[in-house]
């Protein structure tokens, strides 16, 4: 995911104008978000 970030935020630069890029960096910025959050999440305790 963080490589997909990395990624969609290199394309919206190269673009860098316009309605495509804007939403290329918030494409880039909801995977980063996402790539973080996964690995900062604690495993689930299973349920006895």
């Amino acid at each position: 995911m963080l490589a997909a970030a990395a990624l969609a935020i290199w394309k919206g630069w190269q673009i860098h104008r316009g309605e495509t890029a804007v939403l290329a960096y918030g494409l880039g910025a909801m995977a980063l978000a996402l790539g973080v959050w996964h690995l900062l999440r604690k495993t689930p305790q299973p349920r006895v």
